[in-house]
């Protein structure tokens, strides 16, 4: 989880990501990110990945391709 303050960007890997969207889980997860004070509870599409807190230093993002 990144904290951005009131967003909680969970980062998990890819292959976790469905498991997350199921309604019980997801709730859960919900449930215990307000229950923390985030305003915001997000799942990064990109998966867990190494140094992604720094992509806002840095200005590397993800480049969506039309």
């Amino acid at each position: 989880m990144r904290w951005h303050d009131q967003i909680a960007r969970i980062e998990v890997e890819l292959g976790e990501l469905e498991k997350l969207l199921e309604p019980a889980i997801r709730d859960a997860v919900v449930r215990a990110g307000k229950q923390h004070g985030f305003r915001y509870i997000t799942l990064d599409l990109a998966g867990y990945r190494t140094g992604s807190l720094n992509e806002v230093l840095t200005g590397r993002s993800l480049k969506l391709v039309t």
